[in-house]
């Protein structure tokens, strides 16, 4: 009998290739890191749902192109560290920036948010491509919140020996990366600390976002007791405000420990006889808000004082002996 030969058994190579999507447009040369976010940001202030985005960057910080490597519902969108990286592996990328949205308009990060920029940081250290930046983008507002820029997460590329199976795998409970809105219903559960930050109806301006969301422009007073005009604003969900109970403030919660991006003109020139301005926004910690929304309670308990007190000088002035005041002398009374 002839013997029966044996089925070959086949391993297949496979051959990644990038392949082009959508493109984006600027007037501006898209010549290095900055200006690629700023592209990405107009873009993603469109946006109605949770998008997670990856730049990838050459060694000159110059952008080779971008990735959508999720997009999710209002509430959150999911993203494992291992999609993060691919893009960026497929282009030789020698860095990366991350950027997200929050359909809320509120960039500033949640606990989820920096401990999953901490994982891509991480993970970049051991395949040589690192993350510089995580850049947060409020949808309808256009604010943004950059993780480096505020100093909460360390970008330094320098590997410390981490061990990989800590890094890579993303615990499961955590399910990748949770959007914003997500994550304040786990805060809630934790308790949270929180602070109410309370103003004036006059400082509160409603207005409707590009998203068809209403939003409240919160107003903070100027330190310059001369300067009625406003220090700088900052922007909040309109079903996020309450009034008092009496009905002539307005009040509204934020999160103790957290930050809040604020909006401030800035003169950056003259033309043509008349000054240029700019919008230029900080985030600044929501207890130093807080303190800077209600510096007018601590104004006005001190003009109030400082009248009472100096009327009560100039009565008790009046009342008062005065050395220097002549004395009449009654009649016949020797010098």
């Amino acid at each position: 009998m002839a013997a029966q030969k044996s089925n070959p058994y086949e391993l297949k190579e496979v051959v990644l290739r990038l392949a082009e999507g959508q493109s984006l447009y600027s007037d501006q040369p898209i010549s290095n890191a900055e200006a690629a976010v700023e592209v990405m940001r107009k873009e993603l202030m469109q946006e109605d749902r949770e998008r997670l985005v990856v730049i990838n960057l050459n060694s000159k910080m110059k952008a080779i192109n971008y990735n959508v490597v999720s997009v999710g519902n209002l509430t959150q969108t999911v993203a494992d560290i291992p999609f993060i990286m691919k893009s960026a592996i497929c282009s030789n990328a020698a860095s990366t920036i991350l950027l997200h949205t929050h359909p809320s308009g509120d960039p500033t990060p949640s606990g989820l948010d920096v401990e999953l920029t901490k994982r891509v940081v991480e993970a970049g250290k051991l395949i040589g491509i690192s993350c510089v930046d995580h850049v947060i983008v409020g949808c309808g507002t256009g604010f943004t919140f950059s993780m480096r820029e505020q100093g909460i997460v360390d970008f330094d590329p320098t590997y410390r020996g981490v061990a990989a199976e800590n890094i890579m795998n993303v615990a499961e409970e955590k399910g990748g990366y949770q959007g914003k809105e997500r994550n304040m219903e786990n805060r809630t559960e934790n308790k949270m600390e929180e602070i109410s930050i309370k103003f004036g109806k006059g400082l509160a301006e409603p207005f409707t976002g590009k998203d068809g969301k209403e939003y409240m422009r919160i107003l903070i007073p100027n330190e310059d007791k001369g300067d009625h005009t406003p220090w700088a604003s900052f922007v909040l969900p309109a079903k996020a405000v309450h009034e008092n109970k009496y009905g002539k403030g307005l009040w509204a919660k934020i999160p103790a420990d957290g930050t809040t991006t604020v909006t401030k003109a800035v003169q950056v020139g003259v033309q043509d006889g008349k000054r240029v301005w700019e919008n230029q926004k900080t985030a600044i910690p929501n207890k130093v808000l807080k303190a800077r929304v209600e510096a007018y309670k601590n104004r006005s308990r001190e003009s109030a004082r400082g009248k009472l007190e100096q009327l009560t000088a100039q009565v008790a002035e009046k009342l008062s002996p005065n050395a220097d005041r002549p004395r009449a002398r009654a009649a016949g009374m020797e010098k």
